[in-house]
């Protein structure tokens, strides 16, 4: 059984709007909505677990929701960080799911072949995410200064949907109180488990700062 978690509980200030981010609209719908609409189309997918800003979730939201989305099973609101939001979804995932689907609702453009990649990888290796390879040269730097170049060909840019299986995602968070993450992966890397990677795709952009909403806009009407 495979349950999404999907993340949108942040401010998404760097996006330059008052509202929070799962709440901007791009051609006059929701952000979130984009990849409650994916997910729930899929057949492989039994229950999705949808986390919002808390102050977001009224019982008219609620109650449209379920109605629209046959496998939306709860919404839960947000924690102070992203890893807390995701916390707070584990604590909904059934008991019988094997799988647990991660994915950031920024990123609104998420494929169907893309999140079957993510399955297969994690059914096989219990932790698999999708990657891209950095195409800018990389460097380290410290006090304006840089320290060192790095080898791309050794770097890759992190997309979601993550995939795990229930017990290891579980553990990593369980274990996580006192770890800063900006993924999920890096948690599960932390209990000693090898993280599996598939082709992640160039139009699974991520709504992170003004000019991305302008993309995604672009990329809706392409």
């Amino acid at each position: 059984m495979i349950s999404v978690i999907l993340a949108g509980g942040g401010r998404g200030e760097r996006t330059g709007r008052k509202i929070p981010k799962s709440f901007i609209k791009i051609n006059k719908k929701y952000l979130f909505l984009y990849s409650l609409e994916k997910f729930n189309s899929l057949s492989q997918v039994k229950e999705i677990i949808l986390v919002l800003p808390e102050e977001k979730i009224t019982d008219y939201l609620k109650n449209k929701l379920k109605k629209e989305f046959s496998k939306l099973k709860i919404i839960v609101g947000g924690g102070r960080e992203r890893k807390d939001s995701v916390y707070n979804g584990l604590k909904y995932v059934d008991e019988k799911a094997d799988i647990v689907l991660i994915h950031d609702i920024a990123r609104p453009f998420v494929s169907r072949r893309l999140i079957e990649r993510v399955i297969d990888g994690a059914k096989k290796y219990k932790a698999c995410i999708p990657v891209i390879p950095s195409t800018d040269t990389l460097k380290i730097v410290e006090n304006n200064f840089v320290k060192k170049t790095i080898e791309r060909e050794k770097v890759f840019r992190v997309q979601t949907p993550q995939g795990f299986s229930k017990d290891v995602i579980l553990k990593a968070y369980n274990k996580s109180k006192n770890i800063n993450a900006s993924d999920d992966s890096q948690l599960v890397e932390n209990i000693g488990i090898r993280v599996y990677t598939v082709e992640g795709e160039m139009e699974n952009i991520k709504i992170t700062f003004p000019v991305d909403i302008e993309i995604a806009k672009k990329l809706k009407n392409g």
